[in-house]
């Protein structure tokens, strides 16, 4: 074996590790998901309805979800400028 031909295996190797986490950190924060899409949800800046979920790697050690959606007024309904904005699972108060 080459230099040259380690290198490349190890490199595909690393690819291939770094896909491999990612699929397992996405399937943690998944699984680990209480809220779907049309859910109201709330953090300390304020709430949003659900529209997306994606997930997120954050501050914690663990992977969480994030949730966009639009958000609300504080009687729950749209507010006029209709902003979207993300809320961290982890930052969620009421659930």
């Amino acid at each position: 074996m080459t230099m040259q031909e380690y290198d490349n295996k190890m490199q595909s190797l690393e690819s291939e590790f770094e896909v491999k986490k990612k699929e397992l950190m996405k399937e943690f924060a998944f699984s680990n998901n209480p809220h779907k899409i049309g859910d109201i949800i709330t953090d300390n800046i304020g709430s949003i309805k659900i529209e997306k979920i994606k997930w997120g790697k954050g501050v914690s050690h663990f992977p969480s979800c994030v949730y966009i959606g639009v958000e609300l007024k504080k009687d729950l309904t749209p507010a006029k400028k209709q902003n979207h904005t993300q809320i961290w699972q982890s930052n969620l108060i009421k659930q």
